[in-house]
């Protein structure tokens, strides 16, 4: 499980970094701390605890077959959300598809993959909505393929329970 969380963690700075412009400024103290409060900052959010465990503020994992739903808050522009989220494949997460979409009457950017963790082949689904000018809210949402489809769809109900105007 700490493998899975590891991935996880991985695959969300993933998506946060990729396409940054290398030159870009470090992070100041203010930076950072608006960053780790809006990621601290708890989500309401229809999670299906029969299936899922909360890890951590807006964090649920199931042990077997393995699933992660997961919502937080970005100081980052929808502009520069979805400039990253054009980005390529990384190593950790081959990209199926992507764009944007409308979702419960909310705009909201969307990527779809695959990656692997702990010998496991996970399907991934990442949302991306406008908060204001410069915070986003993003889902992101992890399943074994093998898993059974009661667990795809607990994670499609906490996604439409974050999305929302």
């Amino acid at each position: 499980m700490k493998k899975l969380l590891i991935a996880l963690l991985v695959f969300t700075m993933g998506v946060q970094v990729q396409a940054q412009d290398t030159a870009a400024p470090e992070m100041d103290e203010a930076q950072m701390a608006r960053m780790m409060e809006l990621m601290a900052q708890k989500i309401e959010m229809d999670v299906d605890t029969t299936l899922f465990t909360a890890v951590s503020t807006n964090t649920y994992v199931s042990e077997n077959p393995k699933a992660v739903v997961m919502a937080m808050m970005v100081p980052e522009t929808f502009a520069k959300a979805k400039e990253k989220m054009a980005a390529d494949d990384t190593a950790q997460f081959k990209i199926t598809d992507r764009g944007e979409k409308t979702i419960n009457g909310v705009n909201v950017l969307f990527m779809e993959g695959t990656s692997e963790a702990e010998g496991s082949t996970l399907d991934n689904a990442v949302y991306c909505m406008e908060i204001d000018a410069n915070t986003c809210l993003m889902f992101i949402g992890m399943v074994d393929q093998k898993a059974d489809a009661k667990y795809t769809e607990a994670m499609n109900k906490a996604m439409n329970s974050v999305i929302k105007k």
